[in-house]
């Protein structure tokens, strides 16, 4: 399990310009006439893609808000991991309690070697994310939630990778640069409350392990 030392913190502010609302986990700017700047979000990934060492989860103030690590469930799927680079991809999510709030799980069958598929577990419920891409170039996901379905997408020659809904854009993530290690400090933005960012982080991760 992971181990942090977080701060949380709950305020609402209202500005002149601008209504800002604060958080346990981040915050968002709101302006007058409504458009969401967004709340930012900002983590350090392991140089190695089979790492299982935790990545904090900070927002804009510094303060941690969750972690998530890569995991194997077997001495057997580590060995298989080693061998055979990110053959089975499992992503965990703790929240700033250490709480497990998100579980990723690979899904591994005959059908799955040709189109990947995972297993999303938020508290009781199982929702699916699936790898939907035509070409290598151009990776594409669908995670599938309830009546929802978000389409987790990355364009060629682009390092930033977009979440859409019903077409809206309502986060995406971007490396600080193209080499480590600032390849390996990401931010992610998120434009719409209903996602939090363990739920995105955890589907970001999973996508980058298998395609960044």
């Amino acid at each position: 399990m992971c181990k942090m030392k977080l701060g949380t913190r709950s305020v609402k502010h209202q500005a002149s310009l601008k209504t800002v609302y604060i958080d346990e986990a981040g915050f968002a700017f709101i302006y007058d006439y409504g458009q969401v700047i967004g709340i930012k979000y900002h983590m350090i990934f392991p140089f190695l893609r089979r790492s299982t060492s935790p990545v904090i989860i900070k927002n804009d103030r510094g303060e941690a808000v969750g972690a998530m690590e890569r995991y194997h469930s077997s001495k057997a799927e580590a060995g298989l991991n080693f061998i055979f680079d990110n053959f089975v991809n499992h992503v965990r999510v703790f929240d700033e309690k250490q709480n497990l709030a998100i579980d990723i799980q690979e899904i591994n069958t005959v059908k799955t070697l040709i189109r990947e598929k995972w297993h999303v577990h938020i508290g009781n419920d199982v929702f699916e994310c699936i790898q939907k891409s035509r070409t290598r170039m151009n990776p594409q996901f669908r995670y599938t939630k309830k009546q929802d379905e978000i389409w987790i997408k990355k364009d060629f020659a682009d390092r930033r990778i977009r979440f859409f809904l019903y077409e809206e854009l309502i986060a995406e993530a971007a490396p600080h640069g193209f080499i480590p290690p600032k390849s390996n400090q990401v931010t992610i933005k998120i434009l719409d409350s209903r996602y939090g960012i363990h739920e995105l982080a955890a589907l970001y991760y999973i996508f980058m392990l298998k395609n960044v």
